[in-house]
Parts: structure tokens; C-alpha cells; sequence
């Protein structure tokens, strides 16, 4: 975008980067959602490689407050954005805007939402001045996409559901940084579009109307017990099967809800048998899915080419996107604004 047209005095912005996460035992649904606060906790991996920009600076004269892509931002987006970033900024604060780059399809299914929000938090609060600890750019990254409290930090992280009315405890917590154990994780893109149900939106429609969800609800906690006991023993093939089962019984809540939220699309179903089919052939492969319909394989890292390649030949498979442990948000331009 060329300097005139820039929403900001690019001179005094503050760039931060972040990465999208896949939630290995799914967040779905809030018990408060003014606060965006979760239903249930999550236990995620953030991603290598598929990564957010965001710049963020004081707002010039009446230019937009979200550019995306190159392009200004519109409608409902628009509005969250920017109310977002005047939460951020204070009563009384300057007007920010922001201008972000993505490098992975937003608004599929693959948790685009948190890293631009979370690197969105970071930047604002840098142009801001603020200083604030990790767990507070969680709870703040929180209000502006749920998700995006697991993606200040890398590897393997926590996102806690929390007690309080306030939302002070709701907040994420590293268990395992992504250096101490590698992981690689295959993205299977199914659609390039945006999909069919926002996730805000499939979250509330599941919690009124899916005999499923209370299940949903009581069994997480289990889940959760189990997945960190699997993560300290490093064992894979635990974590694998504790996250499909955790997956399934998610977008399971959406078929029985009224009418029924489906994300996946024959290819996802397709991919779903390939993992199956690698397992049966001895190789370790495990599969989730978030609120869309592409398809995520977890594998060690001695087996990513042959799990995207067999990714690769599934029908209805556009491209295959090859991840791993990935870190937390960082800085490109300004001071970091925790401490």
C-alpha cells in the first residue's frame, strides 16, 4: 500500500508477528461472551510457519482502522477490529488502525483470528507504551479473539476456562516450549474460501439448540487430565488419540445442533480416511479439525513426507501446508511490550 494511503504514521508503528494454533482438545462455546471467556479450557500447538503481521499505529484523519491483505476492511470485521483496538487503547486513548498480512487463508478454519489478533495486542500495546506480563497480553489478546490467548506463546500451551466473573484467571500458560520437543503437523486445505458458519456464531447456535453440548461440556475435563498427562510423558500416539476423539465429539455437538453446523466437505472426510489408512500401514499420523473444514495431521517429524504426500493424493486436497512446534509472538519494530 502506498505511504499516503497508510492509516498510520508508518514512522511511529509498532510491528509484531504471531503464529495460528490448532487446539489439540478443542475450546467451543463461552460462558461469557462480552469477555470472550471459554466454556471449557484447551490444551493447543502453535504453528511454524503460518503466521499473522500486524502494524500498528496512531490512526491519520478519517483513513480506515483495519487494513487486511492491502485492502480496507468492512462490515462486522471492521467493527470488532476497531473496537478491539479502543479497548486497548483506554478511554481517553488515541485512535489506532492497523494493517495486517497473513500468510495462510483467513476465515477457514485454520485459526487465523488468533494470530491476528494476538499480534495485533502486541503491536498496539508497543505503539501504546504499555508494559504488561505474558499472561496479561493473553487475557487482553483473549477479549479480541478467544484463540488468540494460546498463540502468545509457542509449543504446546494451556488455555484456561478460569472461575472468575472478571476473567483475570482466564488466561493461557505454556506447558512445553516448541524447542523441547519437535512435532511436525501437516495442514490439509480443503477450501480456500471462507467458511460457511463464523465461528462466533456456530459457538452459540451449538450451546442452545445440540442435546450434545452438555456431554460435550462434562467430558472436557477428562481430556484435559489426560492430554497433559500424555504431553509430560511425550507420548504421541496418546496425544494423537485423545485429540481426534476430542475433535470428533466437538463437530459432533454440531451435526445433532438445530439446524445442524457441518464444517467438513467430502475431501475432509476423505483425508480422515487416509489418516486411518496410514495408521493401519504402522505409521504414526492423528488428525484434528477446528471450526472448518481443513483437515490437520499430527506426525513425528521423521514421517511429515510421507504423511503429505498420501495428504497430497487425496481428492478434493488443494495443498498441503507442512508445520510443526512453533514459537510465541515476537517484535518486528518496537519494543516488546511485556516484560
Amino acid at each position: 500500500m502506498p505511504e499516503a494511503e497508510k492509516p498510520f504514521d508508518a514512522d511511529a508503528s509498532s510491528v509484531a508477528v504471531a503464529h495460528a494454533n490448532v487446539a489439540l482438545v478443542k475450546y467451543w462455546g463461552k460462558r461469557d461472551e462480552r469477555l470472550n471467556l471459554p466454556a471449557v479450557g484447551s490444551i493447543s500447538l502453535t504453528l511454524a510457519g503460518l503466521r499473522a503481521t500486524a502494524t500498528v499505529g496512531r490512526r491519520l484523519a478519517d483513513g480506515p482502522r483495519f487494513v487486511q491483505d492491502g485492502r480496507p476492511v468492512e462490515g462486522t470485521a471492521a467493527a470488532n477490529m476497531a473496537a478491539f483496538l479502543d479497548l486497548l487503547a483506554g478511554e481517553g486513548g488515541p485512535s489506532l488502525a492497523t494493517m495486517v498480512e497473513a500468510n495462510f487463508p483467513v476465515g477457514a478454519g485454520l485459526a487465523s483470528s488468533a494470530a491476528i489478533y494476538c499480534a495485533v495486542t502486541a503491536a498496539a500495546l508497543s505503539a501504546l507504551g504499555r508494559r504488561v506480563s505474558h499472561e496479561e497480553l493473553s487475557a487482553l489478546a483473549r477479549r479480541g479473539s478467544g484463540s488468540a490467548a494460546r498463540s502468545v506463546y509457542g509449543g504446546l500451551v494451556e488455555w484456561h476456562r478460569g472461575e472468575a466473573a472478571d476473567g483475570s484467571d482466564s488466561v493461557a500458560k505454556q506447558i512445553l516450549p516448541e524447542d523441547q520437543w519437535p512435532l511436525a503437523l501437516m495442514v490439509a486445505i480443503t477450501s480456500e474460501g471462507m467458511k460457511r458458519h463464523p465461528s462466533r456464531d456456530a459457538m452459540r447456535h451449538v450451546a442452545a439448540t445440540s442435546p450434545l453440548y452438555p456431554g460435550w461440556l462434562a467430558a472436557q475435563d477428562d481430556d484435559l487430565r489426560a492430554m497433559r498427562a500424555a504431553i509430560a510423558a511425550r507420548d504421541l500416539p496418546e496425544i494423537g488419540r485423545i485429540a481426534e476423539e476430542n475433535c470428533l465429539r466437538m463437530h459432533a455437538t454440531g451435526f445433532a445442533a438445530r439446524p445442524p453446523v457441518v464444517f467438513w466437505t467430502p475431501a475432509t472426510m476423505a483425508a480422515m480416511d487416509a489418516v486411518h489408512a496410514l495408521r493401519d500401514e504402522g505409521i504414526g499420523a492423528w488428525f484434528t479439525i477446528d471450526a472448518g473444514p481443513q483437515v490437520k495431521v499430527l506426525c513425528r517429524p521423521d514421517d511429515a513426507d510421507t504423511v503429505a504426500a498420501r495428504l497430497r493424493a487425496v481428492p478434493g486436497v488443494l495443498r498441503v501446508l507442512r508445520s510443526g512446534s512453533g514459537p510465541g509472538v515476537a517484535m518486528q519494530r518496537g519494543e516488546a511490550p511485556w516484560r
